[in-house]
């Protein structure tokens, strides 16, 4: 008895001096942290958000096609040959030559446009650019929540890992101080050296196993660290991987409107309003323009001088056949219409399989932890129990190298446990958009 609590003294000197050790060699963040610098860091959201900055001007832009447009004009021209004209008068009378200008022609106008019917055609279009403009927003939200889970995922990775290191270190130092107390056993004759050699054999094999662990740990942490914004740096998480991620009642709670599937329904509306925009291309298009002018020779040729003046018109372009290429236009859109539907019944079927089988395993987690913690608790009172008889020569070398291994692996699967609860609460969070 009193052999096994000086070895869990000494393991949990022995786990705080790895921890210390590790810790100087590794940033050590806490999941709000994590989070916060993930989507400061994230290429993936950089380029969303560029893109979202993108579809918000391309919106912009097709509003203000529809409003009237002001432009400044100069034309400046030279023919060689004018026109003249001769007048003949009486008989006794000379005749007389007018000359419509020298050649020289320029204009200064300032003329204002406007729109008047283009069969839904702009209105469509500016319709199509918000929806995707709101689209690209969505866009951005649900890579947000892919971020989300990535970071809880790895960082409840990591803290298994660590989890299973500390537990090792355990074994290791159970086992370490069993073989320097059977090596002074054989010293003084109280021992046999086959004693000896299967306990430095055990440890040898609870070394490799923290070996492996602390390698495992040391690949979470770097992925970790990516995530964050620190590529090629090692970031180990701070928190308690026995602290749950969500209630019971919570895992109940209703997922909302999930911004991925809006995005497609968005993307969706999009085509739609190309579709019908592409259609009102086959209808007439009526504009009006009103333009001030100063110009030389202006609307009197004869006096070739400069003058200002005003013109107002209105014009109309039907295009009546263009070899089907509009209708084209509009069956493209629709079927990319049809394509964004599919693919939103598609994510949402996925998503509610992704939340059934996230609570099943959170369910099934949650039944397996309070199995896996009394393990523990048995496993620990049996190496008491066997120690103690192994103090009185009762127990075999190997019967109490084996109750030390059922304790090490009792400690590793409630890490599992655990760990496999975490990650499917993660996972449950984020079908819930979360």
């Amino acid at each position: 008895m009193r052999a096994m609590r000086s070895c869990r003294w000494t393991a949990a000197l022995f786990v705080v001096t790895a921890s210390a050790a590790a810790a100087q060699d590794a940033v050590r963040l806490d999941l709000n942290a994590c989070l916060e610098q993930a989507r400061a860091a994230a290429p993936r959201l950089e380029e969303l958000r560029a893109a979202e900055a993108e579809a918000v001007a391309s919106a912009d832009e097709a509003a203000a096609r529809r409003l009237p447009s002001l432009g400044l004009g100069a034309t400046y021209r030279y023919a060689s040959e004018t026109m003249d004209a001769e007048i003949s008068l009486a008989p006794s009378l000379p005749s007389r030559t007018l000359s419509f200008g020298d050649g020289h022609v320029a204009d200064v106008n300032l003329a204002l446009s406007l729109p008047l019917y283009t069969g839904g055609e702009l209105s469509r279009t500016a319709a199509a650019a918000n929806a995707g403009s709101r689209a690209a927003t969505l866009r951005s939200s649900a890579a947000a929540q892919d971020v989300v889970l990535a970071v809880r995922r790895t960082f409840y990775a990591a803290l298994g890992r660590e989890s299973q290191l500390a537990a090792a270190g355990l074994a290791v130092a159970r086992l370490q101080r069993h073989a320097d107390e059977v090596s002074g056993a054989v010293s003084v004759g109280a021992a046999t050296v086959e004693m000896r050699l299967r306990a430095v054999t055990r440890l040898r094999e609870a070394e490799q196993r923290q070996s492996r662990a602390q390698a495992a740990l040391d690949s979470a942490a770097v992925a970790l660290g990516r995530l964050v914004g620190r590529p090629g740096a090692a970031v180990l998480p701070a928190g308690e991987l026995a602290t749950p991620l969500l209630d019971d009642d919570d895992t109940a709670a209703a997922a909302g409107e999930r911004p991925d599937v809006a995005a497609l329904q968005e993307e969706r509306a999009r085509q739609d309003h190309l579709a019908a925009a592409a259609r009102g291309r086959l209808l007439p298009r009526i504009a009006a323009e009103l333009a001030a002018h100063h110009g030389r020779p202006g609307v009197d040729q004869l006096t070739n001088d400069w003058m200002s003046y005003a013109t107002a018109g209105v014009s109309l372009d039907w295009p009546l056949w263009d070899g089907g290429a509009r209708r084209q236009r509009a069956a493209q859109a629709e079927a990319r219409s049809r394509q964004a539907e599919a693919r939103s019944r598609d994510l949402q079927e996925a998503v509610a399989a992704a939340q059934a089988t996230a609570s099943r395993d959170l369910a099934l987690a949650r039944e397996e932890l309070a199995r896996a913690s009394e393990r523990v608790d048995l496993a620990r009172n049996i190496g008491e129990l066997v120690g103690a008889r192994y103090e009185r020569a009762d127990a075999s070398e190997s019967e109490y190298l084996d109750a030390l291994d059922d304790v090490t692996a009792a400690e590793f699967e409630l890490s599992l446990v655990r760990t496999r609860q975490r990650l499917a609460e993660a996972t449950l969070l984020w079908t819930l958009g979360r």
